[in-house]
């Protein structure tokens, strides 16, 4: 009975050792796991209404109709075992069309993870990524 415990406690500690020694899952498991994406319409002009609809392989967020200075915002916990993605169509007036991907694994733990928030800023020259909402990088143009 002894050994059965003392056998059951070494596999408990190697499953624990394991889990720490593995990055990515100790990732989602620890301050990486929940997330809060926010896009911003911050092109130049106030009739340049930008139009977003986003998805992921499980939800879809709907179509959004957001004014200059508006912002569309959501959020969302990762998967713990299959990735996580989000991506968003926009459109702004007759001739601006792309797809980006908004949330990937890559992202959420290289640039969002400390802040657990990913922001897009879309402008008339394309769209710039921030994980706090004042340091922003030009990441896709909209060709």
């Amino acid at each position: 009975m002894y050994n059965r415990h003392l056998s059951c406690l070494f596999i408990v500690l190697l499953i624990i050792f394991h889990i720490s020694q593995a990055p990515t899952f100790a990732n989602k498991v620890s301050f990486c796991w929940k997330f809060r994406v926010h896009i911003i319409n911050a092109l130049s002009h106030d009739n340049d209404n930008l139009i977003i609809h986003c998805y992921s392989l499980d939800d879809d967020l709907g179509e959004h109709n957001l004014r200059v200075g508006d912002e569309f915002t959501f959020k969302f916990g990762r998967h713990v075992i299959l990735t996580t993605r989000f991506w968003c169509d926009m459109k702004h007036g007759s001739d601006h069309s792309k797809t980006i991907d908004v949330f990937t694994e890559n992202i959420g733990d290289k640039y969002c993870c400390h802040t657990n928030k990913c922001f897009w800023s879309i402008r008339e020259d394309g769209f710039y990524f921030s994980n706090n909402n004042q340091s922003w990088v030009k990441w896709y143009d909209w060709s």
